[in-house]
C-alpha cells in the first residue's frame, strides 16, 4: 500500500552559474548534472517525510536515469516503477537564472524517454493501492501519450476512490485543444488544489468566484501558494493563513513541489491542514537555500529544527469566502 504515487517527467537538469548567463554562445560553467522533474522532486520529498511512495516514469538507460534512480531510492521512494527505456534518453533541462528573479528553461521533454510513458505503463494494482494520486500539470503537456497515461491514472483513481491532488504548475500558453480539456476535467476531479497564487491569476483573471465554484462542486482543499506572501489554505469549513519562514533564496526551483510533498505526506499520516501547510511552508523555505531543484530537499528533523526556530510564525485563522454561501 502507498500513501502517495505520481506519474510525469524525471529529468536531468543542468544550471548556468552566473545569473543573466545564456545560452547562445560558448563559455559560460554549468553546474551538474542534477536529479530533477517537478513530480520526482515531489515524491522525493514525501518520502523523506516518511510516507510510502512510488513513481510511474521512464528514463533513458544511461547515467542521467541512474543518478535519479539512486536519488529517489536513497530517500526512500520505490523505483520499481521507473521503467528504463533504450529507445531515447533521459530528459533534460538546461536552466538560467535573470537578475529580476525570473528563469528561463530549456526542456528535452516530449521526445525524451519521459515522453514515451503511455496508458500501457500504468497499471490498475498500482494506482488502486495508493491513498492519493499526485499530478503536476507541466506533466500534462509533457507529451500527447503522457498525458493520456495520466488520464488513465486518474480515471482509475476516481474508479477506486484514490484522492487526487494537482499542483497545476504550467504555462497557461500551452493550456490549448486536448489538453486544456484534460488539464479542466483533473482540475474538477482533484480532492487537493496546491497551486501558485500567480498561477491562478493567469487561469481565471479574478479567480475568487472560481474558487468558491470549485469547493461548490466538490468537498476539497485549495492550497494558493503565494512566494513570499505566505500561503492561504480553504476548505467548506476551514480557512487559513500561514507565513513564510525566513531564507536565504540560492535556487527557487523546486520549492512548491517540496510544499506539496510535505503537504500530503502529512495528511496521510492523519495531521491536520494547518500542521501539514506549516511545515510544508518550512519544507519550501529550506528548499530554495540550497542550489540544484533536489538538493534542498530536507527530513523532518530539518523542519521542526527551523519551526522551533520561529516560534512567531503561526497558522492564523482567516475569513472562509465559503462561508457565506452555507
Amino acid at each position: 500500500m502507498y500513501d502517495i504515487i505520481t506519474i510525469g517527467e524525471i529529468l536531468a537538469e543542468i544550471l548556468a552559474e552566473k545569473k543573466d548567463q545564456d545560452f547562445f554562445e560558448p563559455g559560460g560553467t554549468l553546474l551538474g548534472p542534477f536529479p530533477s522533474g517537478a513530480p520526482a522532486i515531489a515524491i522525493d520529498q514525501a518520502a523523506k517525510m516518511g510516507a510510502q511512495t512510488t513513481i510511474i516514469a521512464k528514463v533513458g538507460k544511461d547515467d542521467f536515469g541512474l543518478l535519479n534512480k539512486n536519488r529517489l531510492k536513497s530517500s526512500g521512494v520505490d523505483i520499481s516503477n521507473i521503467i528504463e527505456t533504450a529507445d531515447n534518453t533521459t530528459g533534460n533541462a538546461f536552466v538560467t537564472y535573470l537578475s529580476d528573479g525570473s528563469r528561463k528553461f530549456i526542456f528535452h521533454f516530449k521526445h525524451a524517454a519521459c515522453g514515451e510513458l503511455c496508458p500501457d505503463d500504468v497499471s490498475e494494482s498500482i494506482i488502486k493501492s495508493s491513498k492519493i494520486l499526485h499530478i503536476m500539470g507541466c506533466s500534462v503537456t509533457g507529451s500527447p501519450s503522457m498525458c493520456s497515461a495520466i488520464m488513465k491514472s486518474i480515471k482509475l483513481a476516481k474508479k477506486h476512490n484514490v484522492k487526487i491532488s494537482f499542483d497545476p504548475n504550467i504555462r497557461p500558453e500551452l493550456l490549448t485543444g486536448q489538453t486544456l480539456e484534460s488539464f479542466n476535467e483533473i482540475l474538477l476531479s482533484c480532492d487537493f488544489l496546491l497551486t501558485g497564487k500567480s498561477e491562478l491569476v493567469k487561469l481565471f483573471g479574478e479567480y475568487h468566484e472560481n474558487l468558491l465554484d470549485l469547493l461548490r462542486k466538490k468537498d476539497r482543499i485549495i492550497v494558493i501558494k503565494d512566494g513570499s506572501r505566505g500561503t492561504e489554505i480553504f476548505s467548506r469549513t476551514e480557512a487559513y493563513k500561514v507565513d513564510t519562514f525566513p531564507t536565504i533564496e540560492v535556487d527557487p526551483t523546486g520549492a512548491g513541489d517540496c510544499f506539496d510533498g510535505t503537504f500530503l505526506a502529512l495528511l496521510c499520516e492523519g495531521k491536520d491542514i494547518k500542521i501539514a501547510s506549516k511545515y510544508g511552508n518550512a519544507a519550501g523555505a529550506l528548499a530554495v537555500s540550497k542550489r540544484g531543484p533536489m538538493e534542498g530537499n530536507c527530513k523532518r528533523e530539518e523542519i521542526e529544527a527551523l519551526i522551533a526556530e520561529n516560534p512567531s510564525i503561526e497558522v492564523v485563522e482567516i475569513e472562509n469566502p465559503f462561508s457565506a454561501l452555507i
